[in-house]
């Protein structure tokens, strides 16, 4: 039986028009205790007063903003606006309310799943629910979405579990490196941009404050101070993240990559220095971590 979420369905939304949908998934008991699964989805163009005030619903949300602007207010209590090509991820057990004073066109799905918690805390631990829309990221939403149109779902709930997860892992890797919203780097110094671009491009090498500071020509303190400033991560924890996501990438689509082959590929000294960094920043060892996802 489909969990019942209608009392959580907005009745007479405002400044509503569904252009698709709404679809629905019915998961199987299967589905609910080791998959990702999709519960319903749709497109919709909102224009004011359209606004939604949802205390609580077991699922975790994605929008993607294909035009216009969706004002969210988070948990917390602080406010942002999603803007075109950006996508928005929100655990919707928590309180959340979004509304548009203008227009907005977006497309949206609901999902839940055994370890769905876990991988949205890890997307959102620096407190990023907005990120920019690249074209993996769009692709990914674009086909979940198609899942909901396809109405076949149940009879390939494997399948199905497997794009969302991968939507997530790419969510992680290319989205969530820093936790920070790329839309915003327009308005970051330009020594911020080379330095992130630096430690991206060389994660997998020794790397260090000095060397990076040697590369760019500036003072350590000059960089410290803007990359904190910027980022809300300091240069070393930006290089344990990177190292760390991509080791998670290479653990769930590399699975026989040893632990130790990770370790090397990812800049880590070795297999221990690998397991002790993982373990404090995800909870688990690595190879717990590959057992999990596999």
């Amino acid at each position: 039986m489909m969990d019942d979420f209608s009392e959580y369905f907005p009745i007479n939304e405002q400044g509503k028009e569904c252009l698709r949908g709404i679809y629905f998934n019915n998961p199987s008991n299967k589905a609910k205790k080791i998959f990702f699964y999709p519960l319903w989805g749709a497109e919709y163009k909102v224009s004011y007063p359209y606004s939604i005030d949802r205390k609580y619903m077991n699922s975790f949300l994605i929008m993607y903003i294909q035009d216009g602007e969706l004002s969210i207010t988070f948990p917390d209590g602080s406010n942002n606006v999603a803007k075109k090509d950006s996508f928005i991820i929100l655990d919707c057990k928590e309180r959340n309310r979004y509304f548009t004073n203008t227009n907005c066109h977006f497309t949206f799905f609901h999902f839940n799943g055994n370890q769905a918690q876990f991988l949205y805390d890890f997307i959102t631990k620096n407190g990023s629910h907005i990120f920019t829309a690249n074209d993996d990221i769009k692709n990914d939403i674009y086909e979940i979405f198609n899942v909901f149109r396809s109405q076949i779902i149940s009879a390939r709930e494997e399948s199905y579990s497997t794009l969302i997860y991968r939507f997530l892992i790419n969510l992680s890797n290319s989205s969530s490196v820093i936790q920070i919203d790329k839309s915003t780097l327009h308005q970051t110094p330009k020594l911020v941009e080379e330095a992130l671009r630096y430690i991206d491009d060389h994660f997998d090498e020794k790397l260090t404050t000095t060397n990076i500071c040697k590369y760019l020509g500036v003072s350590s303190s000059l960089l410290a101070k803007n990359f904190k400033t910027y980022t809300n991560n300091s240069i070393h924890q930006y290089i344990i993240s990177v190292r760390v996501i991509h080791s998670q990438r290479l653990l769930t689509t590399q699975p026989d990559m040893s632990v130790a082959e990770v370790a090397a590929t990812c800049g880590f000294n070795d297999t221990s220095h690998l397991t002790k960094i993982f373990k404090s920043e995800i909870g688990m060892t690595p190879s717990k971590f590959k057992k999990m996802c596999f």
